[in-house]
């Protein structure tokens, strides 16, 4: 897959920009502020409906203007598509693709293999539990979207539960009114248990594969699922053991909304003991292991984003990174300095306070 063009009006520092994207790698290139971070986010949020880089999206609105549009056309599965997006703070977003409206944000991100990197995503491995979670959780989506009502379901029922185990705890209704929803609650746990397992399965031997080729040294299993119920222990019987606790606490206290997954280097945690430039090589190998398991299932190599991604590797590694990228029909990759594309990129765009120029 690859992007051809996008066209932007009051998105971030954008006025107005228009911009072709020719295959291959394509380096954006400009100082710190011009706009190269907020073309890519253009980019990403006019293909998938959504920012990479915030959760409030209010913020791609440009200062002093109401509403943002983004408008894409991409060859995605053989052929050229073209998707609309109008989103106005308050209001839901306004899609089509093609020309016919579009309902969930889920379908973009089933339809068109996007994958980026941003400087902030190194929280995904710095950061806690939940971001890596949700980080597969969406992994999950992508790959097989009807697996997506699994991990939606496993939450409605989980919001049900501990509604209840406030009501217990008040005296509002007696604890065996918990059996039920002990019951399922444990049923949706285990499916999204098996799916999450699967998925690391899947992207274990490819992560290993890209964090090597990255210069690395993944050791043995270096992407590891650790359920907060130990395989093999039902979910409805461990809730069934803790209920009174849960009941003191009003919140369940097991089931996959307390996993982990866990990147290592040679057997060492990287998000405790490992440099900044270990995690960000680690994110880099996880992005481009989620890249091979999509080609695998799609037979579609994805577009990648690649935003501020040279400036802390030294050249024998962003050499590295950039033959891993090579293969790709597009690769889009922003940095301050020319030279650290070394002689591959296709095309280099120049940006200058928000001019875009080939």
């Amino acid at each position: 897959m690859r992007a051809v063009a996008v066209r932007g009006a009051e998105f971030r520092c954008y006025q107005r920009v228009e911009v072709e994207l020719p295959p291959g790698l394509v380096g954006v290139v400009g100082p710190n502020g011009a706009g190269k971070t907020a073309l890519i986010e253009m980019i990403h949020f006019g293909l998938l409906g959504y920012s990479p880089r915030t959760s409030n999206e209010a913020q791609v609105v440009r200062f002093g203007a109401d509403v943002a549009r983004v408008e894409s056309r991409a060859e995605a599965e053989g052929r050229e598509v073209s998707v609309e997006i109008g989103y106005r703070p308050g209001e839901p977003k306004r899609v089509s693709v093609d020309g016919v409206p579009e309902r969930s944000m889920d379908g973009l991100l089933a339809r068109f293999p996007v994958l980026v990197f941003t400087p902030d995503r190194l929280r995904l491995v710095q950061g806690p539990p939940a971001l890596r979670r949700a980080y597969f959780d969406r992994v999950l989506v992508r790959l097989w979207p009807v697996l997506a009502a699994q991990s939606s379901e496993y939450g409605r029922r989980l919001a049900q539960r501990n509604h209840l185990l406030r009501r217990v705890r008040v005296g509002a209704v007696g604890a065996d009114a918990l059996d039920p929803w002990d019951r399922l609650l444990g049923e949706a746990a285990e499916q999204v248990i098996a799916a999450r397992a699967r998925l690391v399965s899947r992207l274990a031997g490819p992560f290993a594969r890209r964090l090597d080729e990255l210069g690395g040294d993944p050791g043995a299993d270096p992407l590891r699922y650790q359920p907060n119920v130990p395989p093999g222990a039902s979910v409805e019987d461990t809730l069934r053991e803790r209920r009174s606790r849960d009941v003191e606490r009003a919140a369940t206290g097991a089931g996959p909304h307390l996993d982990e997954v866990v990147l290592l280097e040679h057997d060492r945690d990287l998000r405790l003991y490992g440099s900044q430039g270990e995690q960000r090589r680690a994110l880099l190998a996880l992005l481009l292991a989620e890249a091979d398991l999509l080609t695998e299932e799609r037979d579609e190599l994805p577009l990648l984003l690649l935003d501020d991604v040279t400036g802390e590797l030294d050249a024998d590694r962003r050499a590295l990174l950039l033959a891993a990228v090579e293969p790709f029909a597009q690769t889009i990759v922003t940095t301050t300095d020319r030279a650290d594309l070394g002689s591959r990129s296709a095309a280099v765009l120049t940006v200058e306070a928000g001019v875009v120029a080939a």
